[in-house]
């Protein structure tokens, strides 16, 4: 069967139309003569909540063509089926893989547990050097270290998810040397989470894959109670402990975020690495 797969907008996992693969499309259909012949069905695929109304206009404006069967689906409208598999390229770039799906904690903030209901799952492991699993780190440790293996014969590994700092163990240090891991991006959602980002960073220190610059730390902000000095503290304090910070704003379930001046000044800040190096080297955090 011939899945055409259609998103409603490219990010830097969105896959790529090749030669190979012309089964990719952006947004509106086009005209017929660039529309392969063989297709079975169409997939509608939408990753975030934001973006279904226009989900839903591409379905109808697919289903106008009377090509073939369109669904409308992905993790924002159906989540993942409990019995679903990983396939590399079909709606995640090539490159980027899934090892497993959900999470242990119920964050209030996250959309995982709603969209992955029934709790973590590991699935089988497809090669990919981009690793963009839930919580990789909840998952066994066999699992863990079978992803590693395979990650041992990729180049420019790069640990994507958001790893939870708590679950860090020495015992992964060595799997990050082995597999030469070029970035680790962990979380840092929450204040109270600052104790485990702390012991995150002497974990990391203590290998000697740790350089300045592979260990990253995404950082929620914006959500009800922050404030801009608030977030700002969490970023530095982040930097201090090693960890290069990138803000992440906060969205509630239907997409919205309420942004002011002052909030765009922020993250202009915090989510660019130049200003980001600039503010390190003011405030004299070095590389060590």
């Amino acid at each position: 069967m011939t899945i055409l797969r259609v998103f409603p907008r490219a990010t830097s996992f969105t896959p790529v139309p090749t030669e190979e693969d012309r089964h990719v499309f952006i947004g509106d259909p086009p005209l017929d003569c660039f529309i392969p012949e063989d297709v079975s069905e169409i997939h509608v695929s939408v990753s975030f909540s934001w973006d279904i109304p226009e989900g839903e206009r591409l379905a109808k404006a697919w289903e106008a063509k009377r090509i073939a069967p369109v669904h409308l689906g992905g993790p924002a409208i159906s989540g993942y089926p409990s019995g679903d598999e990983f396939i590399p390229g079909r709606y995640l770039r090539h490159g980027v893989t899934i090892t497993s799906r959900g999470c242990p904690n119920h964050c209030w903030f996250c959309m995982v547990p709603r969209i992955s209901p029934g709790g973590l799952r590991e699935l089988e492991i497809k090669p990919g050097n981009i690793v963009q699993d839930d919580n990789l780190l909840a998952c066994s440790e066999q699992h863990v270290r079978a992803v590693f293996k395979m990650l041992e014969s990729q180049a420019k590994v790069i640990l994507s998810g958001g790893l939870e700092a708590a679950r860090l163990k020495l015992w992964h240090m060595p799997l990050f040397e082995a597999a030469k891991v070029k970035e680790a991006f962990f979380a840092y959602d929450r204040p109270e989470e600052y104790d485990a980002l702390v012991y995150a960073s002497y974990v990391l220190r203590s290998s000697s894959w740790y350089r300045p610059g592979k260990a990253r730390c995404y950082i929620l902000v914006g959500f009800s109670g922050d404030s801009c000095e608030k977030a700002e503290k969490r970023c530095i304090d982040a930097l201090r402990l090693g960890f290069y910070p990138f803000a992440m704003f906060y969205r509630d379930q239907e997409g919205r975020q309420v942004k002011d001046v002052e909030w765009r000044r922020f993250m202009h800040t915090w989510c660019r690495p130049a200003a980001i190096a600039a503010t390190a080297k003011r405030l004299g955090i070095g590389s060590k």
